[in-house]
C-alpha cells in the first residue's frame, strides 16, 4: 500500500507539494478550512487580480491525479488532528502565515475597523456566491493602513465597490523611481507617504476620523526605528483596513500537532522542512514567514522531496 500523506492547507505551497507527491504515486489528502480550495489564492487575492476559475482548474488537475480534498474542516487538536496522526504516514503543514499584525492605538476597538483579509475574503465570497457584502466600501471614506500588496488589493477593491475616497497611510517615503502596482490607480494620488495612524476618533461607537503623525525611518548601528515627528493631522475615515503584514501561522494549526516553530531553523535562508516530530513537515509561509507566491510554490516542491526521502529511508 502506498504511503498516505495529509496536507493541511490548500494554498500554493500545499498544492505544489500535493502535485509532486501524487505524480510520484503517493496517496495525498488535503484539508482546507474554507469552502473552496486555494487558500490565499482563493480568498486572499481579489478576483480582478487572479481569476478564481484558474484555482478551481488546478484543484481539478490534482483530483485527476488522485488527490482528495476535505473542505470546511478546521484541523484542531482534539478531533481531526488525532485522527490524521493515526491514519496518515506523514503530515505536511502548509497553512500559510495568516496571523495578522495588528495596530495598538487608542480607538482600535471601534466598529468598522477590520483586518485586510476579512475584507478581501468577504468581497470574493460576494462575487462567487452572490452573498450580501458584510463589509461594503460604497459611499465610505476608506483608509488603508499599510503600503504593501495586500494594502493595494484593498485599495482596488474599495474603488471597485464605489468608495467616496480611498487613502493609504504608508510609513515609507516615496520611491523616486516609482513603483507599478497590479491595478490602474495612481499610487501618488492614494498614498500618504511617511504617515501613520496614532489614534482613531469615536463617533457613537464607530470610527469617524484618524489622527495621523508624520514619521521617518531612522537608521543607526542598531538597525532602524520609526521616529514620530509630532506633526498631527486628521483624515475622515468611515471604514479602515489594517494591512501591515503577518506574524506567522495561526497557532491553532501548530498546536494541533504539538509542534513549535524554531525561527532559527525555519526561515528564508534555510531549507529545513522537518519539525521536532519526525513524520510532520512544514513548508511555505507557515515555515518561512510571509513571502511571495512563487517562493511558496518552490517550498512545496522541496517539502515533497523531503517527505519522499523520509519515507524511502523509513522503508
Amino acid at each position: 500500500m502506498n504511503p498516505k500523506i495529509a496536507i493541511i492547507g490548500t494554498g500554493p505551497s500545499g498544492m505544489a507539494a500535493a502535485q509532486a507527491l501524487a505524480n510520484d504515486g503517493y496517496s495525498v489528502t488535503m484539508y482546507e478550512k474554507a469552502d473552496r480550495p486555494g487558500g490565499i489564492l482563493m480568498y486572499g487575492i481579489p478576483h480582478m487580480k487572479l481569476n478564481k476559475n484558474n484555482i478551481i482548474k488546478k484543484a481539478e488537475v490534482l483530483k485527476k491525479l488522485g488527490v482528495k480534498f476535505i473542505l470546511n474542516t478546521h484541523v484542531d487538536k482534539h478531533e481531526v488532528a488525532s485522527k490524521i496522526s493515526e491514519d496518515f504516514d506523514c503530515v505536511l503543514i502548509a497553512t500559510g502565515a495568516e496571523k495578522a499584525r495588528d495596530i495598538s492605538i487608542d480607538g482600535r476597538q471601534l466598529n468598522n475597523i477590520y483586518f485586510a483579509m476579512e475584507y478581501l475574503k468577504d468581497n470574493t465570497k460576494h462575487l462567487l456566491d452572490g452573498t450580501p457584502l458584510k463589509i461594503n466600501a460604497k459611499g465610505k471614506n476608506v483608509v488603508i493602513i499599510g503600503g504593501g500588496d495586500t494594502s493595494n488589493d484593498c485599495v482596488a477593491t474599495a474603488i471597485s465597490q464605489g468608495a467616496t475616497s480611498v487613502k493609504q497611510l504608508e510609513v515609507n517615503s516615496k520611491n523616486p523611481e516609482g513603483k507599478k502596482n497590479s491595478y490602474d490607480f495612481n499610487e501618488d494620488e492614494i498614498k500618504l507617504y511617511e504617515q501613520t495612524a496614532i489614534r482613531f476618533i469615536d463617533e457613537d461607537g464607530c470610527v469617524s476620523k484618524i489622527v495621523t503623525d508624520n514619521v521617518e525611518f531612522v537608521r543607526d548601528e542598531n538597525g532602524s526605528k520609526l521616529e514620530f515627528k509630532n506633526q498631527h493631522g486628521e483624515i475622515d475615515a468611515d471604514l479602515i483596513f489594517v494591512a501591515i503584514g503577518f506574524l506567522g501561522p495561526i497557532e491553532e494549526g501548530l498546536n494541533a500537532f504539538d509542534i513549535e516553530i524554531d525561527k532559527s531553523k525555519h526561515n528564508r535562508e534555510t531549507k529545513i522542512f522537518t519539525t521536532d516530530k519526525k513524520n510532520i513537515f512544514i513548508c511555505g509561509d507557515a515555515r518561512r514567514g510571509q513571502s511571495l507566491i512563487k517562493y511558496a510554490i518552490g517550498e512545496g516542491k522541496m517539502a515533497a522531496l523531503a517527505i519522499e526521502e523520509y519515507l524511502n529511508n523509513k522503508s
